[in-house]
């Protein structure tokens, strides 16, 4: 409960007991008054009735019509005249009768109904005694009344005692609740600055440490973000020409030569610059650096069409153009364009065409490639091309025959999908550090038939190719939520879900209806893994993904991150739990970089975990650099 409903039930209760008693008293002194009123009247009635009969002469005819006159104007049960033996001269009496008065007030309420007595004489002889006594009825009816004013009197009273009770505690506490909100901000890893500071002292020395708690972490976050820029710019681009380097090639290549890429394959071109020994000599270090940036330009003005191509200056004198989905023709005719250009640039630049030549090696590769295996294959192109004569060479490996072709992939797929023969397997990601399960994560397999099943590396491919990956994650995300698996309990568990399923038009309408209906009776807590690349653009698709899963208490995971942004306020931002990316990335990071990111990770509690671990030995150099969260292989290797 929170302070505001403590305090205020607190005084609420308070300001009822205190109306609560004074309508007790009043109530009580009310009952008092008609009790005493019922003996008033009954004695008045007496006195001035006994008069009268007194001068009646003991006349019984005259005394009964004055007896009778009185009763009947009056409210009164009995009017009784006895002589001085006790005989009955005269009795006038009714039944009370009491109506409109609900029976619990009669229960509640008793009210006695006073005899007044008075002597009745003719002279100086006493005739008798006369008794009166009052009808009870007009008094329950009329203390009944007096209860009806209490109540609705104290109903108004309460109300507007109430109302403005919890006026002034909101104005009272509302710096309270601006701290609230700020420390709530804080929980979730956000940065606010109350401005209002409150005039209580209390209040004030409270916002004024949060204040300056915040800022710190604030600076801490923002140091960290300028650091990290400033190490990537320097780790990722070549300072001459603007380009990036070797190192930021080699980091995003693991995005690239994957069984569920974007791309199922494209040309590494391979640009190599020789007689610059000779260049340098001749026209100078400031010229030929001048050569090499419009060189640069050249590459990129003419891969500028190309999505997602890398262009990258792998040492001083060699260039590598990574065309993602690009066809071995439309490479060579872009190489010769580009050879085209930077021989005439090295013309202009007064330098002879026969010491200063331009070679280009082509690389057609696929996406079941190594690193290793398109970084040789590409510099194998190139020494071909250094001896050809047309200084050109392409060279390409000959695909493994496939089991099956691209149509039967496509029929088996369709199937799957249409018949929902697709089915969870997971994968353990372990803290070594704390020696714990961190999460599982969802793969899938697809189930062809009884005896044949095919992995996610087998049949992802041929799908993404066929154009059908959406539908397979739309068929794996509905499975997800409406059947979710047996063995999917009490546990955690990350999906990832591709940028082609996050960028259809139907996956955020589909998405928030399953949200909606099945998130409350959701078996196990769901982590939602989406791509680094997407998530810092901060499209609005993307912010209403977002909201969508805080708005479901879904935490969000980044993968492929290589930290190639120009700012990483969009950590701060999307606030994941956790940031996936290869155990070869981090281990080539320099250690001022891990810290700038590590300052930026920790201060809004974000865990870094290293993904596609194999080996013990790369799991302990990981360890040194401060990585103890690892998915791969090796977790099978480790006891938690």
């Amino acid at each position: 409960m929170t302070l505001f409903k403590q305090i205020a039930l607190m005084l609420s209760i308070f300001l009822l007991i205190i109306l609560a008693t004074v309508l007790t008293l009043n109530f009580q002194s009310a009952n008092k008054s008609v009790q005493e009123g019922l003996y008033e009247d009954a004695k008045n009635t007496a006195t001035s009735l006994s008069l009268s009969l007194g001068g009646a002469n003991g006349d019984i005819s005259m005394m009964s019509t004055m007896i009778n006159a009185n009763f009947d104007s009056g409210h009164y049960i009995s009017i009784t005249l006895v002589d001085i033996d006790n005989n009955t001269l005269y009795k006038r009496e009714i039944e009370s009768e009491i109506t409109d008065i609900p029976k619990w007030f009669l229960n509640f309420v008793s009210i006695e109904a006073p005899t007044a007595l008075a002597n009745v004489s003719a002279g100086w002889s006493q005739v008798g005694i006369l008794s009166v006594q009052s009808d009870t009825a007009y008094s329950y009816q009329q203390l009944y009344s007096i209860f009806k004013g209490l109540l609705i009197s104290f109903a108004v009273i309460a109300t507007i005692g109430l109302i403005i009770l919890n006026l002034l505690l909101h104005t009272i506490l509302l710096p309270l609740k601006e701290v609230q909100k700020q420390a709530a901000a804080v929980i979730k890893n956000e940065f606010i600055i109350q401005e209002n500071i409150p005039y209580t002292k209390e209040f004030k020395d409270v916002v004024l440490g949060m204040n300056n708690m915040v800022s710190k972490v604030k600076a801490m976050f923002d140091k960290g973000n300028r650091e990290l820029k400033v190490y990537k710019e320097l780790e990722y681009t070549d300072q001459d020409t603007g380009l990036r380097n070797r190192k930021y090639l080699i980091d995003k290549l693991p995005s690239y030569l994957k069984v569920d890429a974007s791309s199922g394959g494209g040309v590494n071109i391979i640009v190599a610059l020789s007689g610059m020994i000779e260049a340098n000599e001749k026209i100078g270090r400031q010229n030929v650096n001048r050569l090499f940036v419009a060189i640069a330009n050249i590459f990129k003005t003419n891969t500028k069409n190309i999505d997602d191509s890398i262009i990258a200056r792998m040492n001083g004198t060699e260039f590598s153009l990574l065309l993602p989905d690009n066809s071995s023709s439309d490479a060579l005719e872009l190489a010769e364009k580009i050879y085209l250009s930077c021989m005439e640039t090295i013309k202009s630049s007064g330098l002879n065409e026969d010491e200063t030549f331009v070679s280009i090696g082509l690389y057609k590769y696929s996406y079941l490639d190594t690193i290793s295996q398109l970084l040789s294959h590409s510099d194998n192109a190139l020494a071909q091309a250094k001896f050809s004569n047309k200084s050109i060479h392409l060279g390409e490996i000959e695909d493994a025959v496939e089991v099956m072709g691209k149509e039967a992939w496509k029929s088996i797929i369709n199937k799957a999908i249409d018949k929902d023969r697709f089915h969870f397997v997971s994968w353990s990601v372990i803290d070594t550090k704390a020696k714990i399960l961190a999460h599982n994560v969802l793969s899938i397999n697809l189930t062809a038939d009884e005896n044949t099943s095919y992995s996610y590396a087998q049949f992802m491919a041929p799908a993404i190719q066929s154009g059908l990956s959406h539908d397979i994650y739309k068929n794996v995300v509905n499975m997800l939520f409406k059947i979710p698996d047996i063995l999917l309990r009490a546990s955690t568990y990350s999906l990832r879900l591709p940028h082609e399923y996050l960028i259809a038009q139907d996956s955020y309408n589909n998405l928030s209806e399953l949200l909606r209906i099945h998130t409350p009776t959701l078996p196990f807590k769901l982590i939602i893994e989406m791509p680094d690349k997407l998530v810092r653009e901060d499209s609005m698709q993307i912010k209403q993904y977002i909201k969508l899963f805080r708005k479901y208490n879904i935490d969000i995971g980044i993968f492929e991150f290589i930290g190639d942004s120009e700012d990483y306020q969009y950590l701060q931002d999307l606030r994941p739990v956790y940031i996936k990316g290869e155990g070869s990335y981090f281990l080539t990071q320099s250690t001022q970089s891990l810290s700038a990111l590590r300052l930026i990770t920790d201060t809004v509690d974000i865990s870094l975990i290293a993904v596609g671990v194999m080996e013990m030995e790369t799991l302990k150099m990981l360890e040194e650099k401060e990585i103890h969260i690892f998915q791969g292989r090796v977790t099978e290797m480790l006891e938690v």
